[in-house]
């Protein structure tokens, strides 16, 4: 986790100072793995669409909410563009051919995983937010794979709560 230094706060014979986490990098790549694993969803239903006009668009625009995920500056975009990924790959299993089971967990999963990375949108530099939005993404990506052995079962990092020493 990176810090920033805030100035000595008052109240000794020596100052004290206080390193305040910044989470802002960590945000960011997270909110990038979340879109990217999202995407990932996206295009493993696509690849088993009945409507594949219907599918690939939203695989595209998952891949390109993904792409300005990336391009991003802020905590802010980043999530939102993180969300859009998520909406576009539940919107994708829509039309994935599965059985009926299969398609009702997945579908609970990305739902689940667009709740959370809405939560995130709203709350772009809450870190437990957005670990728990990680945790959604990665249960949905585990269904998705579950139902259409694809994409790779992901991991993404939780943003630490702790400061490093170094």
């Amino acid at each position: 986790m990176v810090g920033k230094i805030i100035p000595l706060l008052p109240g000794g014979a020596r100052g004290t100072a206080v390193l305040e986490a910044d989470a802002t990098r960590e945000l960011l790549a997270q909110a990038h793995a979340r879109a990217a694993s999202a995407a990932g969803r996206a295009s493993a239903a696509g690849r088993r669409a009945v409507n594949r006009e219907k599918a690939v668009d939203h695989v595209a625009r998952a891949h390109g909410a993904t792409r300005a995920v990336a391009a991003s500056d802020s905590t802010r975009d980043a999530a939102w563009h993180a969300y859009v990924a998520a909406n576009h790959a539940l919107k994708a299993t829509f039309y994935a051919v599965a059985t009926a089971d299969a398609a009702v967990t997945v579908q609970d999963a990305a739902a689940t995983a667009l709740d959370a990375a809405k939560a995130a949108a709203f709350a772009p530099d809450d870190v437990t937010v957005a670990n728990a939005a990680a945790a959604a993404e990665e249960a949905a990506a585990l269904a998705s794979n579950g139902a259409y052995g694809a994409p790779p079962i992901v991991t993404i990092d939780r943003i630490g709560h702790q400061l490093s020493t170094n």
